[in-house]
């Protein structure tokens, strides 16, 4: 009786569930103290970069002491704060089991995150620069403020800009800018919590925007009309789970979101054809399935750093309505919906697709769109790091606002050609790149690496086929620069490609552009 009373209780002891013992968290500096041995440059470096508080990044945790283990909550949190922008890398580790706990180490990697901003980009046969100072993780608190002066295509900016990613000591963000601009200004707050699990049971956002700028119609390569545009916008979003676990999470959405676009004619335009005006108060509910299937890689898109892809199957679906009885002219109807999944291949490479439509719905169609996009990503298992990445995107409309059009450019896929080289209401691009990287440090300052890459695609305007022979096609090298203890614009990208077909102007030959971050 005795050794079986021993054995009853020894059974209900194994199905006591493991708690979280202690939460050990470690902030290092952007340096380590066996690298600011190699010299002054880096010890001045870590003297004046203000560490990450621990009670920081305590807030980005999703487990705490005391509670049930579980182990995707671990692996969801090591996501998390590697997306944040301040942190370089973070692991999150279980230890061994004792006396009914796991103990758990949370190591987190400092970027350098004080910016001066003086930025060249070139893409499309068009210049670009920006000259600013940013500030991404100020006193050590993860809140970022920015100052930035920006001479882009278009227009000139000038932006005041505030992001705090824990808002309210949670996973609340807040963010707010500002923005006096050479046709016209911007002001945007917006406060936000995602689902940050799986197992997360609420979100939900606000929004209010306001900007006003000229904006452009193109055809074949040249402007066809100019106007300004002011548009005004408030958004209330709530979702919640209605089932929720480790891998899979069902949510329903609802909201309202109130806009209105107005357009004008500009000095020296007054003839130009003006979009119609927009003025819509959606009422809408939305529903999600997701699942989690993530495969955690490096050089991919940034380098030696992880990147996380979620190869999950997500279905999700929204539908609207602006009555009449809200004030607009006449009553509306908005759908959409979209479906990605991938797939593994090997133990490195996989494979994403994603497909969506929305419109809306007054008398008949408007502004429909249905989009997919396709990426292979390749790991080489070769001495030297390299990756191969496909990617495919086609972009299909129907009655589209005036406003509306699909580039194929520089700056859209294909970067042996002009910016707005081909526009319309019909596009497909395809990319493949193949990726070497050194695998090192510079000076633990830089990451070197090397692109050959084939491009091919177009956009045609309404009514003219989209047939293999308007196919617009490039090819070309590239080098990638990474600034491997920066926080963010962690590649530098110099490409020079040679178009081998003439767009609308009759211009075909080399075209280098360079700026921060990957093509695609």
């Amino acid at each position: 009786m005795l050794a079986l009373s021993l054995y009853g209780a020894g059974a209900a002891w194994a199905e006591v569930p493991l708690r979280i013992g202690e939460v050990r968290i470690q902030c290092l500096d952007v340096f380590t103290l066996e690298e600011e041995a190699h010299g002054w440059v880096y010890r001045a470096a870590d003297a004046l970069h203000t560490e990450t508080q621990s009670t920081v990044i305590r807030r980005f945790l999703l487990f705490h002491e005391g509670e049930n283990y579980d182990p995707t909550l671990l692996a969801q949190t090591e996501r998390n704060l590697r997306a944040l922008s301040f942190l370089r890398s973070a692991t999150v580790t279980a230890g061994p089991a004792h006396d009914g706990v796991v103990d758990v180490d949370v190591v987190t990697k400092d970027a350098w995150t004080t910016e001066l901003n003086i930025n060249i980009g070139r893409g499309g046969g068009e210049t670009t620069w920006a000259a600013g100072a940013t500030e991404r993780n100020v006193l050590g608190l993860g809140k970022e403020i920015g100052f930035l002066y920006d001479a882009d295509v278009q227009r000139t900016n000038r932006l005041l800009e505030f992001n705090d990613p824990a808002l309210f000591a949670s996973y609340w963000s807040g963010a707010f800018l500002y923005s006096e601009n050479s046709d016209g200004s911007q002001r945007r707050v917006r406060v936000a919590k995602p689902f940050v699990s799986f197992q997360d049971d609420f979100s939900g956002e606000a929004l209010w925007d306001r900007h006003q700028m000229e904006e452009r119609v193109y055809a074949d390569g040249v402007v066809a009309s100019e106007y300004a545009q002011r548009h005004d916008e408030a958004r209330a979003v709530l979702a919640t789970a209605v089932l929720s676990g480790a891998l899979r999470a069902e949510r329903l959405t609802a909201g309202i979101d109130f806009y209105r676009d107005d357009f004008h004619p500009v000095a020296g335009h007054p003839d130009d054809v003006l979009p119609a005006p927009r003025d819509f108060r959606y009422v809408f509910v939305g529903w999600e399935d997701v699942a989690s299937d993530f495969v955690t890689e490096s050089y991919v898109n940034r380098g030696e750093r992880l990147e996380d892809f979620n190869l999950g199957t997500r279905v999700a679906a929204q539908a609207g309505v602006s009555p009449k009885a809200f004030g607009v002219a006449t009553t509306s109807y908005f759908v959409a919906a979209e479906v990605s999944r991938g797939w593994r291949i090997g133990s490195e490479s996989f494979v994403r697709v994603r497909a969506g439509f929305r419109t809306r719905l007054q008398g008949g169609i408007e502004n429909a769109i249905l989009d997919g996009s396709g990426v292979l990503v390749w790991r080489h298992p070769t001495s030297l790091p390299q990756t191969t990445i496909i990617r495919i995107e086609f972009d299909r409309g129907w009655n589209l606002d005036r406003d509306v059009q699909f580039f194929a450019d520089g700056d859209h896929g294909l970067r042996g050609y002009r910016l707005y080289a081909f526009e319309g209401d019909r596009r497909v691009v395809l990319n493949l790149e193949h990726r070497i990287f050194t695998g090192f440090e510079i000076l633990q300052l830089l990451t070197l690496g090397g692109a050959v890459f084939v491009d091919t695609g177009t956009a045609v305007a309404p009514g003219v086929p989209l047939r293999l022979t308007a196919l617009r096609t490039d090819a070309g090298v590239g080098l990638r620069v990474g600034i491997s203890r920066a926080a963010s614009n962690t590649v530098l990208r110099l490409d020079c490609a040679y178009a081998f077909n003439s767009d609308p102007l009759g211009r075909k030959g080399w075209l280098v552009s360079f700026s921060s971050g990957q093509a695609f």
